[in-house]
């Protein structure tokens, strides 16, 4: 049986990556975004050691998120994503109970679109700015 993980965690590889962990995005304004572990990248049912999929979670809050913050919310995009998209992180904070709904635990390379290391970034800006507002178009999957 695997040890619980301790956070917070900084991931140097997807090994302890888990399904509703999740991290702070910084946006503007001093403000934070959520973004969150979805699933696992494979290639040929190998799971990949840099690569996962990633998410970002319907929330904009004034201090980094919490597990209660987050509980119950939905994912509103997701894409495979590299370990460095917690560069500005740092570290996962935590699990969260998301509301996961399409979002797949695992995908083969070429099922989902890719993020480059600034679009959950781009993503819980747009959030935070509201829907009246928002230019920013991603091609991901997940809800608009």
């Amino acid at each position: 049986m695997a040890a619980e993980p301790i956070y917070p965690l900084a991931p140097k590889s997807t090994r302890y990556l888990l399904r509703g962990q999740f991290w702070a995005i910084p946006i503007e304004g001093g403000r934070f975004g959520a973004g969150c572990v979805v699933g696992a990248h494979t290639k040929d049912g190998k799971k990949s050691s840099r690569m996962f999929i990633a998410g970002v979670v319907r929330w904009v809050g004034n201090e980094p998120p919490t597990k209660t913050d987050l509980k119950g919310l939905p994912i509103e995009k997701f894409a495979f994503a590299h370990l460095k998209v917690f560069t500005d992180a740092k570290y996962i904070l935590g699990e969260a109970e998301l509301q996961f709904q399409d979002e797949p635990e695992s995908a083969e390379s070429l099922e989902l679109p890719t993020w480059g290391f600034g679009v959950p970034k781009l993503l819980a800006e747009r959030l935070a700015i509201g829907p009246a507002n928002q230019s920013f178009q991603a091609t991901t999957y997940g809800r608009a």
